[in-house]
């Protein structure tokens, strides 16, 4: 029996020999390959697959080929900037596994990955050799969601704790989906910043990434709810968060002002209609509010009551209302309605439609418009 054991031993190595010889060796895979040109080589290693494509921020799948290894490839020019991407390999949307370049997802283990088309240093998003800033995150439990959560913070390059005056505080919200570092990962907030600064056309100030959900359970898997009552619940809880914990928290840990002259308010997306919610029915707590590509379907349809009480006195309050979004956003026709509405109530605002989709290109460029416009 001993002597039966050992020969099914031997023959069991020998063919784990014979099957590691045999086996091809995995091809290296090199992704995104971004040429000076700016043209992007993407590929994904999927033999099996039978239908691979490159998703974009414009949604429109790019039909990927496929060569003998099993590598499948797709190449395009691109103006300079940073794009998101991931592969949907039969159906299954996934990023790059050669890409360690990428933006995460709340409560998801894959997120989106980035590649970047370099350009002039006169991009807002491209490092220069100037001064930088400092990122970082801080934890908090919160009593009125429940949850433990952060936030990331970007202090000005040379913040002083003990100076003088103040530093000023932008709260700048993400995305649906998104989590407290996608401002940094995707929409490189502490670079362009910087470049701000040094170029004198931004005043010194502290950036807040806050986490978007009063609602977090929406995302738990098998018993998320994305109905209208949980976006409404999101959106109050929030905004009470934001107000009663983060505000507070923030005054506590940093040199900041402590009055709504020293505090503005943006975000993008979901969060650009926190950031409506934020500065128009709180105009005592922020002096600013800029709303980027606003997903207004995420508050009550009912305008009235999403903004009860909302008046021309908010004018003499808000110092600036500045609403932007890009022409092919498929929240545009919304965002329309909503600005008629705005100006029907006669609040003063401004509002800009550029070229663009429901995306970063669109979302560093406004940031990079807006901040100048704060604490004059």
């Amino acid at each position: 029996m001993k002597y039966l054991s050992t020969i099914l031993l031997c023959l069991a190595l020998t063919g784990a020999r014979a099957q590691s010889v045999t086996q091809p060796t995995p091809k290296s895979i090199y992704s995104p390959q971004v040429e000076q040109n700016g043209s992007v080589t993407f590929r994904f290693l999927a033999p099996n697959a039978q239908k691979v494509s490159l998703i974009m921020d414009d949604a429109k799948p790019r039909t990927m080929s496929k060569d003998t290894d099993g590598v499948w490839t797709y190449t395009e020019t691109f103006a300079p900037d940073v794009y998101r991407y991931t592969f949907s390999v039969d159906g299954n949307v996934l990023p790059d596994p050669n890409n360690p370049y990428i933006k995460p997802l709340f409560k998801r283990a894959l997120g989106q990955s980035l590649a970047h088309v370099p350009g002039p240093k006169t991009l807002s998003w491209e490092v220069n050799d100037v001064p930088h800033g400092v990122l970082s995150q801080h934890f908090f439990k919160s009593k009125l969601i429940g949850d433990d959560r952060d936030i990331r913070v970007y202090t000005p390059p040379g913040y002083d704790p003990k100076r003088k005056e103040p530093y000023p505080v932008l709260y700048l919200f993400h995305g649906l989906t998104d989590e407290t570092s996608a401002w940094v990962t995707a929409g490189r907030e502490n670079i362009i910043m910087d470049n701000l600064i040094a170029q004198g056309k931004a005043k010194p100030m502290i950036i807040i990434n806050t986490l978007g959900y009063g609602a977090p359970e929406m995302f738990d898997p098998g018993t998320g709810q994305r109905t209208k009552e949980a976006y409404l619940k999101n959106e109050k809880l929030f905004i009470e968060a934001l107000l009663q914990e983060v505000i507070p928290m923030v005054e506590g840990l940093y040199n900041v002002g402590k009055t709504k002259k020293y505090r503005a308010v943006a975000g993008l997306s979901m969060g650009g209609a926190q950031a409506l919610d934020a500065g128009l029915n709180h105009a005592d707590t922020f002096n600013y509010m800029g709303s980027f590509s606003p997903a207004v379907i995420l508050l009550d349809p009912d305008w009235n009551k999403a903004f009860p009480g909302l008046n021309e006195s908010v004018n003499q309050k808000l110092k600036l209302a500045w609403i932007a979004i890009g022409k092919d956003d498929f929240l545009t026709p919304n965002d329309r309605k909503f600005i008629d509405w705005l100006k029907a109530k006669k609040i003063n605002h401004q509002y800009k439609e550029s070229e663009g989709v429901h995306s970063y290109q669109v979302w560093r460029r406004y940031l990079t418009e807006f901040v100048p416009l704060l604490f004059k």
